[in-house]
């Protein structure tokens, strides 16, 4: 998974560094927040004492004036009145201490109010002179009732912020005790973030000179198969109107490798007067296409005056950030181009030696024809009136000469059966092999009855083809047949077909995706050596002496030419002694 094109790219380190920085910004937040909640339980926990204390001095304050008050009310001292004087101005700067303090609990400010009310209460009764001992008593016995809700108010006041303090001071020690976890852990996972990108950094930094080093191999490989191929490269940038050319795109025109000086101008100006507008108005077309056909054009080379015949091609690519770039490859083809001209004028040559041989192949065998006509027409007067006059040798050299014309006019028909067969006009139409069959079955029906042959046909298939020349390829097969027939032994000839592909039949070649119609041609004749399987089809190739069986070694080479005429193919198998197999492979 992690080999994909998206764990190697620019993107995915992009957004590991993204949620890197995010998890480190993150982290450093929560590191910033603790350190403050840090930082507000403490103030709190000194604002805990500070209040304690207030109240402590808020009651000291208070005892320090009923002090002074009774001293000087005992003693009429006047010394006792310094604490007395100085305790309102003092508990007034407390209280307010404490109202500032407590400004946000609303529990404290009602105990505040409730001190304050108290103490107004307390100064009322603080009096330097009493008229009799009962108002005395009185004023000090209320004194001490005011004291005592005073001090009740300070006490709880004073619970309430240790309760407070308490709880406070619990969560110090927790954010305490967390504080260097969350620390360490802070720091923990920043260095394992910047290891992990330093390890895909340092493999993408590898991988890079890995790729670069492979690119270096394939440029320096890919200019010498532009070497080899004789072409070059070049692109064509149409935001920033720039090209860029190979360096053997400079070679082609004759210029060495990005020679100084050498523009898109200086190729144009070398450009065949006669090509310049096509070359100009391919360029602009190619500009608003994806694809361009290959563009043939000439040029004179810079360092020869030569003429070379060149073949351009393009392609429009778009790259990641929407630039269209015009990617083209430029070959040169005068080798190409000056072969194909040697061809054509080798072919009109060839053709015209052809019309020459096929007028000397017909004229000549009309020609033979006519003095063998003659030949065989005195033959046969001999024969008739003047047979019996000659001697025993004569008769056998007479003989001699009837079977040798005999040969001649049959030599004769096959070449123009074979000249036939290639030069004819291959007019495919939808033919029926078993109405072929047929027909040769009647019209070989003589030597068929003769050797008291049987011929075993199962259906055969409908296909495209020539009539005549399936006619002659079926009829030469089944006389090859019954010409190779065992002495005394019935001739018996299987034919039969069967759909196959180069998937199925193993002697279709592999490339040939066609499907076939397999024609099977079997006998239980003589026979013959494998090793003359593909001999036996070539023009004038006998495998037995011409006095043990007729013909002229054609027979057979008319067939290939049909099957090859057909597009298909045709193999021979064959045991001496056993029969022969003719597979013909008929296009379906």
């Amino acid at each position: 998974m992690f080999n994909s094109s998206y764990f190697n790219s620019i993107k995915f380190i992009r957004t590991i560094f993204y949620v890197a920085l995010f998890i480190l910004i993150a982290l450093s937040s929560v590191t910033y927040r603790h350190y403050k909640e840090q930082e507000n339980i403490s103030e709190a926990l000194q604002k805990r004492y500070e209040i304690a204390i207030e109240l402590e001095k808020l009651i000291s304050h208070i005892k320090d004036a009923e002090t002074g008050d009774r001293g000087f009310t005992l003693t009429n001292d006047s010394i006792f009145l310094e604490p007395y004087l100085n305790a309102r101005s003092r508990v007034n700067q407390s209280f307010n201490k404490l109202k500032i303090a407590t400004r946000n609990n609303e529990k404290q400010q009602e105990h505040l109010k409730k001190i304050y009310n108290l103490v107004d209460n307390r100064f009322v009764y603080f009096k330097m002179q009493f008229s009799t001992g009962r108002e005395f008593k009185n004023n000090l016995r209320n004194g001490k009732l005011i004291m005592d809700s005073l001090r009740i108010e300070v006490n709880e006041m004073i619970d309430y912020e240790k309760d407070l303090l308490v709880a406070t001071d619990k969560i110090y020690e927790l954010n305490s005790s967390n504080s260097p976890i969350i620390i360490f852990t802070s720091f923990l996972v920043a260095i394992l973030i910047i290891v992990l990108g330093y390890l895909k950094l340092s493999k993408n930094y590898n991988r890079l000179l890995t790729s670069n080093a492979q690119l270096r191999i394939f440029d320096e490989s890919s200019k010498q198969a532009e070497i080899l191929g004789k072409y070059g490269s070049w692109t064509y940038n149409l935001k920033n109107n720039e090209f860029y050319f190979s360096e053997n795109f400079y070679r082609l025109y004759g210029y060495e490798p990005h020679q100084k000086g050498i523009d898109v101008e200086t190729f144009i100006n070398l450009v065949h007067p006669e090509d310049l507008e096509g070359v100009q108005e391919n360029f602009t077309v190619s500009k608003t296409r994806e694809f361009n056909a290959p563009f043939p054009f000439r040029i004179f080379r810079s360092d020869n005056n030569q003429i070379s015949h060149l073949r351009v091609k393009s392609k429009m690519f778009t790259t990641l950030n929407g630039d269209k770039i015009l990617i083209g490859a430029t070959r040169d083809i005068t080798e190409e181009y000056e072969s194909t001209q040697i061809i054509e004028e080798r072919n009109i040559e060839l053709e015209k030696t052809v019309k020459e041989l096929t007028e000397f192949n017909h004229v000549a065998s009309h020609d033979l024809q006519e003095p063998l006509r003659k030949i065989q027409t005195f033959i046969s007067r001999i024969e008739d009136k003047e047979l019996d006059k000659l001697s025993d040798n004569g008769k056998a050299y007479f003989d001699r000469i009837k079977s040798a014309a005999s040969r001649m006019r049959i030599l004769i028909d096959d070449l123009l059966q074979y000249s036939r067969t290639s030069r004819s006009k291959n007019d495919f139409e939808k033919v029926n092999l078993n109405d072929v069959i047929e027909n040769i079955v009647i019209e070989l029906s003589e030597p068929i009855k003769d050797k008291k042959a049987t011929i075993e046909i199962k259906k055969l298939p409908k296909i495209k083809g020539v009539v005549f020349q399936l006619n002659q390829l079926f009829t030469n097969l089944i006389s090859n047949s019954l010409k190779y027939s065992k002495e005394d032994i019935s001739p018996i000839i299987e034919i039969n077909s069967k759909k196959v592909s180069s998937k199925t039949d193993t002697k279709i070649p592999e490339n040939d995706s066609r499907k076939f119609y397999r024609i099977t041609f079997t006998d239980n004749g003589i026979g013959f050596e494998q090793e003359h399987a593909e001999k036996i089809f070539n023009l004038f190739q006998r495998l037995h002496g011409k006095t043990d069986y007729p013909g002229t070694g054609v027979g057979l080479a008319i067939c290939k030419k049909i099957v090859d005429n057909h597009k298909g193919y045709i193999f021979a198998e064959s045991t001496p002694g056993e029969g022969a197999t003719f597979l013909l492979y008929l296009p379906a």
